[in-house]
């Protein structure tokens, strides 16, 4: 469908009749329409407004830069550094569970990975580096915190509020872009107890907001939670500390490794493999042999699909691989066992390797609390049998609050709040988002790793990589056509959303937990991944579905659609030289058919 006919079928104004073949005999009665004298210029000044500067605003800002022409940008932080979860996670024992030659961008690979799974330090470390090999920290601000985004539609521009984190200054910027890169996994959730941030008088440290000086040595120390961060740093304070109380409120599936095929962490040697500096000088000098063994790596990840799907042969296959790691790790016994075996399927919180923290669990100094928390005196903690544990802090390792839904409000047309009508209880109650990239009434809105945008296989860096890709298509269709905005229609917002609940019904996240990847409620929705694999979502979303917007022209556009077609020759021609005027000639071995004519940027 054209785009304009889009745009007018989903439009409240009234259409008059369309005019018969007969009418259009008499051209006479249609005045001509002049353009502009001016050539076609693809590369309309753009401004685009970014909100994080962990990985998913450091990856778009940068291949933006690069598939955007003539554009500015700026990347506001409300953190003091760069990096996301990795700058602000720096808990003991901190790493990631995906292979490092994975967890990292296809366009700059990193060399010299330390260990097969990295420490959080040195994967901000990298992505330091990219930010300064691809001049983007020019264009951050640090300790800036976007508190709301309003769009104005007679100016077709997003108006940003920012307060300064040191001063308390609010200042206004705007742009007509708007990318919405805030992570999931960007601010501490700390659990709701009575008495825990009023009655206890000791300190109360989140993994997320760790105090890297405040010394361990010999203290009783209660965890509460056991997700990732939790499993990560209850083996890794255990030598310091002298006594441990974890409180667990749910299960978890501990897997050998996040997918088959991969090296195994253990207790005593998380990084799985410690890069020798052989293999080190052989990355360097080779890059084919470099990026064939990376892909040895990375095709494991796109390589558990079937395992995704609830009662399935693989998926029981991966229950039976679980309940053999746990087993051996709890050096056999069945009562642990039985104390720990989740009643879900794998897959339906997410999956943890764990390397030490069963081992940790059966160590004398560890008492391992199941009993709900009733109330946190100024001592300890009081558990539903009445019993108070006395300690000297708390570690609450309890996640993030729901990333999936913009922290500041964030207001469209008609007034639409997704910040509002997206959160639980909300008008919708849920992230009602557009391929996991736009959403509904939000004109020139995107955003990154945000509901529905993992497919299920890849790395993280990788779909990140496949949304900026997506979002530098339509602003180029907007630099072309002389539109002001573009927005997702309720038909097609509304058709996507079905599919989704449609298909994860059959699927290991739907089973009976309680996890972060799916909304709370009577009637839960997975949010963080796409209704596909990996590849299935790199293949949707190559190319936009343009019959799915709703369009607003701008200028002369509103009287003619092509009124950008100009004075009938482009910028290229003005421009002149062999290079731009023949740049779809190659020698004969370079021409790839399958290409041919294809590059946005020939």
């Amino acid at each position: 469908m054209n785009p304009a006919v889009a745009h007018q079928r989903h439009s409240t104004t009234p259409r008059a009749s369309s005019p018969s073949a007969r009418d259009h005999l008499d051209d006479a009665t249609r005045p001509p329409f002049y353009p502009e004298a001016r050539p076609l210029d693809p590369d309309q000044p753009v401004k685009i407004i970014i909100v994080g500067a962990g990985l998913a605003g450091i990856i778009t800002a940068i291949l933006l830069s690069y598939k955007v022409r003539n554009l500015s940008y700026v990347i506001y932080d409300k953190n003091t550094k760069l990096g996301g979860t990795w700058a602000e996670n720096v808990y003991p024992g901190v790493r990631c569970d995906v292979p490092s030659h994975c967890y990292q961008t296809t366009f700059a690979p990193n060399h010299h990975w330390s260990e097969y799974y990295s420490r959080g330090h040195e994967i901000r470390e990298y992505y330091e580096s990219i930010v300064n090999k691809y001049n983007v920290r020019s264009h951050i601000q640090f300790r800036k915190e976007v508190i709301r985004a309003t769009w104005i539609p007679n100016l077709a521009n997003w108006e940003i509020q920012v307060k300064n984190m040191d001063t308390g200054v609010i200042t206004t910027d705007t742009a007509p872009f708007f990318i919405n890169a805030q992570g999931r996994l960007s601010k501490p959730q700390m659990p709701d107890i009575p008495g825990l941030m009023t009655e206890y008088k000791g300190p109360v440290l989140h993994t997320a907001v760790w105090d890297v000086n405040y010394d361990l040595t010999g203290k009783r120390v209660a965890v509460i939670g056991n997700g990732a961060s939790g499993q990560q740093i209850v083996p890794n304070i255990l030598p310091k500390v002298a006594h441990l109380d974890h409180y667990v409120r749910s299960k978890v599936w501990v897997t050998p490794s996040l997918q088959k095929n991969t090296v195994q962490a253990e207790a005593g040697n998380p990084g799985g493999y410690q890069y020798t500096k052989e293999d080190i000088r052989k990355f360097n000098n080779d890059p084919e042999e470099y990026v064939a063994y990376r892909r040895t790596i990375e095709k494991n990840l796109h390589e558990r699909f079937q395992r995704t799907i609830l009662g399935s042969e693989d998926n029981e296959e991966l229950r039976e691989a679980c309940i053999k790691t746990m087993s051996r790790q709890l050096n056999g016994s069945k009562e642990w066992l039985d104390r720990l075996l989740p009643d879900f399927a794998p897959g339906c919180k997410r999956l943890t390797p764990a390397p030490g923290y069963l081992e940790a669990l059966q160590d004398e100094k560890v008492t391992f609390v199941q009993d709900r928390i009733d109330r946190v005196t100024a001592k300890g903690i009081v558990t539903s049998d009445g019993q108070e544990r006395v300690v000297d802090l708390i570690i609450a390792a309890t996640g993030f609050s729901n990333g999936f839904v913009p922290y500041f409000p964030t207001v469209g047309r008609n007034g639409v709040d997704i910040s509002k009508d997206w959160a639980n209880g909300g008008a919708v109650g849920y992230p009602e988002t557009y391929f996991g990239i736009m959403a509904p009434d939000m004109p020139n809105y995107f955003f990154i790793l945000q509901a529905q945008s993992n497919g299920g296989g890849g790395s993280i860096p990788l779909q990140c990589e496949i949304s900026a890709t997506y979002i530098a298509k339509v602003i180029r269709k907007l630099q072309l056509q002389s539109y002001r905005s573009i927005t997702p229609s309720r038909e097609a917002v509304e058709d996507f959303n079905d599919l989704c609940l449609g298909y994860f019904q059959d699927k290991v996240v739907s089973d009976t937990c309680s996890s972060w990847l799916k909304s709370s409620g009577p009637k839960p929705r997975t949010l963080v991944w796409w209704p596909g694999s990996g590849h299935h979502r790199i293949m949707i979303c190559r190319e936009p579905r343009w019959e799915d917007f709703d369009y607003d022209r701008s200028g002369d556009a509103k009287k003619n659609r092509y009124a950008y077609f100009g004075s009938g020759w482009t910028e290229r021609e003005r421009i002149g030289g062999v290079e731009k005027l023949t740049s779809y000639l190659k020698a004969e071995d370079k021409v790839d058919l399958e290409l041919l004519h294809e590059y946005w940027n020939k």
